[in-house]
């Protein structure tokens, strides 16, 4: 057998809970506010029609815990397979045939890291074995016919609030949502996008800081979210994003880059100069959320937390010993356009602001990344992050 994280599981009474990575937590720590995904995936696998099961979500919202939390709620015999433990694509699917022992569910676990292989190599593995299925957890889906992708979305607010809290408890004893201390982790978990692993690292702060602090550092770009081994296999959120954002291409990242400037949610008909199968392979990896479509149009919207690490990603060094250059001359209606351009707009949108024709609006952005010499609009953000403030014309 080759080497990897194999976990065969006796048909006794129940099945051990696999270990790993972040993975004994959960043997103590109960799965909070998943009952309606759970209840999504075992109506899933009680089809028979259902070989091959994708559970997809962004990173940090609880994938392999809900997985495992299934598993033990299935009461039957599964095999796990971590394939972050593998680094070639012939020793996964070694594994996951040595895994796939007809009856058992099998979970293939951080499936992200091998989607060419896992695509290339269960229909063949599905078609030979008929008794065997597959939950797949990863960050995206396969693409394959038959397979069933179901999103894991994050935490309703609620439920968030007593993760939070729960968490609190254990490395503050003391603490409480009481007063005002209530509203300020409602404000950190909706900063952090009700992700579950988000808010366990924030949790874990608490043994420095008050909420309201970390509140303060979150929006200061800060890093405070990171646990190590102990919550998860991620040792931290910006490592976890990092991970995905490292995989896409020039004009993907570039596109991560552009939407970063904005806020709130969007529609595709608001940039045209996007592509549309780039906006699908971003919400396919996760760095994108659908949200409900109005009119028929879709709209999507991006994690905070990814928002927070590409702006990062994309500031300029800080070099505080070399001299300041000369503020370049922006008109007063120059320096309102380079603000609009930093906040996200669109040239349409820019003109719709300023009650101007929209080739107007062109012509403004135009002069305005000629007189910075920026060569994007991601440039003119940053600019007017680091020096627009004194660089308006007298």
């Amino acid at each position: 057998m080759a080497s990897g994280h194999v976990h065969s599981r006796l048909p006794t009474k129940r099945p051990t809970r696999a270990r790993g990575p972040g993975a004994d937590a959960t043997a103590f720590t109960p799965i909070v506010g998943r009952d309606g995904e759970l209840g999504l995936l075992r109506e899933q696998l009680a089809d028979p029609s259902v070989r091959l099961l994708t559970m997809t979500g962004p990173a940090g919202v609880g994938k392999t815990r809900l997985a495992l939390a299934l598993a033990e709620d299935l009461h039957g015999p599964y095999e796990r397979l971590d394939l972050a433990g593998h680094d070639r694509a012939g020793t996964v699917l070694d594994a996951l045939a040595a895994a796939a022992v007809p009856g058992r569910l099998v979970i293939v676990d951080q499936g992200e890291h091998f989607t060419e292989a896992l695509a290339a190599g269960l229909p063949r593995l599905l078609a030979d074995r008929p008794e065997t299925r597959v939950l797949l957890v990863s960050r995206e889906p396969l693409h394959l016919y038959g397979e069933r992708v179901l999103r894991v979305p994050p935490l309703a607010r609620v439920a968030s609030l007593e993760l939070f809290r729960q968490r609190a408890v254990a490395v503050r004893p003391d603490f409480s949502l009481n007063g005002g201390v209530r509203a300020e982790a409602a404000r950190l978990c909706e900063l952090l996008d009700d992700l579950p692993l988000a808010i366990e690292f924030a949790a874990a702060r608490l043994k420095l800081f008050r909420p309201a602090e970390l509140l303060d550092r979150l929006r200061d770009g800060q890093d405070v979210l990171y646990g190590g081994p102990t919550l998860s296999h991620h040792a931290s959120m910006r490592a976890a994003i990092g991970w995905s954002h490292d995989r896409l291409t020039g004009p993907e990242q570039a596109a991560i880059s552009a939407l970063a400037l904005r806020d709130g949610v969007f529609s595709p008909a608001d940039d045209p100069e996007l592509a549309p199968e780039i906006i699908e392979t971003l919400v396919d990896k996760n760095l994108l959320v659908p949200m409900p479509s109005v009119d028929g149009e879709p709209r999507f919207r991006m994690l905070n937390v990814v928002r927070a690490f590409t702006r990062a990603l994309d500031a300029p060094p800080v070099t505080p010993s070399r001299p300041r250059p000369p503020a370049p001359s922006l008109t007063p209606r120059e320096q309102e356009v380079a603000m609009l351009v930093a906040q996200g707009l669109t040239n349409r949108q820019i003109a719709g602001r300023l009650g101007i024709a929209e080739w107007t609006a062109v012509n403004h952005v135009r002069n305005v990344m000629r007189k910075l010499n920026c060569t994007s609009r991601v440039n003119v953000a940053s600019w007017v992050l680091r020096d627009g403030a004194v660089a308006a014309a007298d």
